[in-house]
């Protein structure tokens, strides 16, 4: 067979089984978003893989997977207003960093104690500040909660997140290259930062609504619905040119399209496309990260990590929340929905290990697989704890 017959035979597979998986899971009161993941594990590289003649972590399936991502975090863009995002914005603020704080910190320390190297344990605690928000939105969204003040307190702490945890890298591979901080470099990337929220903000807000009354009264079929799609894509494009996560680009691209009056069109449209056939292929991919042999090997290291992943987003922004005046089940939810670091993780593993912080290749394998592990085990624990504690929360 050819290769484009192969890969329409691992789309179709993958689908397939994701939304069987996902309906068996509905069925005994679990979210769908665990089937998914699982048939990445089930048919990925390390099972079914091999014995079906498919492999689903190629380049291409993954282009799919990142659009299903993108898609996501437009929809949540969608689906919470602005002007909730901006009544929580304090409160974002110091969650965001107290979830910077923390796991920086306790990560530096198991770097040092189990490598005794500043590089790695700088490294480590850098991705341990990490957040990605993909199945937090996923399951907000699913139970209707994403537009309450604990949905638009973890949504705008992980925007705020995004962008103190570019900072720490560039700090921390300036300290650890150098021996100092490069203000030139920390500068222009603070400039470009601000640059890409003024423009897709401020900008953004005052020309979209003109261009979407402009394609709403076109004839060409699904004009509106291009325009959007296009807007989510490209601000992607332009958060990832300032070192800032794609989906962050995307999430604010559907936040400005939710301030105009065709917000639950645009909805019900791209929820098709998403949840019809991208976002569970984001959720399959997710699947096979799973390393069984990085499981097997330092264990006890890996627990301690991902026992101080877990503590350090809960009681980092957890705790905050509470003080903040949150009721005890809302700082919860809070500190529960910014655990995850999934694909963040990795990026941030993968730009560390790249600028050369960690200089022995085997070390630098164990570390990656360790981030592997903290990304994926953190990522299934709002799976399995948020959903419960969502039951009867509809907090303003």
């Amino acid at each position: 067979m050819t290769g484009d017959i192969i890969l329409l035979l691992e789309l179709g597979l993958a689908l397939l089984l994701a939304k069987l998986f996902g309906e068996a899971f509905e069925r005994i009161g679990q979210p769908a978003v665990i089937g998914e993941i699982l048939v990445g594990v089930v048919i990925g590289h390390e099972l079914l893989g091999p014995y079906l003649g498919i492999d689903i972590s190629g380049e291409i399936f993954e282009a799919f997977a990142t659009v299903g991502i993108m898609l996501l975090l437009f929809l949540s863009g969608l689906e919470v207003e602005l002007k909730k995002l901006k009544e929580t914005g304090k409160l974002a603020g110091i969650v965001a960093m107290g979830g910077v704080i923390l796991p920086f910190s306790g990560g530096y320390v198991i770097g040092m104690w189990q490598f005794n190297d500043f590089n790695i344990a700088m490294l480590l605690g850098a991705v341990l500040t990490a957040t990605s928000v993909g199945v937090t939105a996923r399951i907000l969204m699913d139970a209707k909660t994403l537009d309450t003040k604990a949905g638009s307190t973890i949504i705008g702490a992980a925007v705020i997140d995004d962008v103190l945890g570019i900072l720490v890298i560039v700090i921390v591979s300036s300290v650890a290259l150098t021996g100092g901080i490069s203000f030139e470099a920390l500068s222009v990337l603070s400039l470009k930062m601000l640059a890409f929220f003024f423009i897709t903000l401020i900008v953004g807000l005052k020309i979209i609504g003109r261009l979407t009354n402009l394609f709403e009264k076109m004839g060409t079929e699904k004009a509106f619905i291009a325009l959007s799609l296009t807007m989510g894509f490209l601000f992607g494009v332009f958060a990832e040119s300032v070192q800032i996560a794609g989906i962050t680009g995307a999430f604010i691209a559907g936040l400005i399209i939710g301030e105009t009056p065709f917000r639950r069109r645009a909805a019900d449209e791209i929820k098709t496309i998403g949840y019809g056939f991208f976002i569970p292929l984001f959720f399959v991919s997710v699947g096979t990260w799973i390393d069984f042999e990085a499981f097997s090997e330092s264990i006890v290291l890996m627990t301690i990590l991902v026992v101080v992943a877990i503590l350090g987003k809960l009681i980092g922004c957890g705790l905050p929340a509470k003080l903040m005046g949150c009721p005890t089940k809302e700082a919860i939810i809070i500190g529960v929905g910014m655990i995850p670091r999934l694909e963040i993780g990795l990026v941030v593993a993968a730009i560390g290990i790249s600028a050369g912080m960690v200089a022995d290749p085997q070390t630098a394998k164990e570390v990656l697989s360790l981030a592997v592990v903290i990304s994926v085990v953190t990522g299934v624990i709002p799976l399995f704890f948020l959903r419960p504690l969502l039951k009867g929360y509809r907090g303003k």
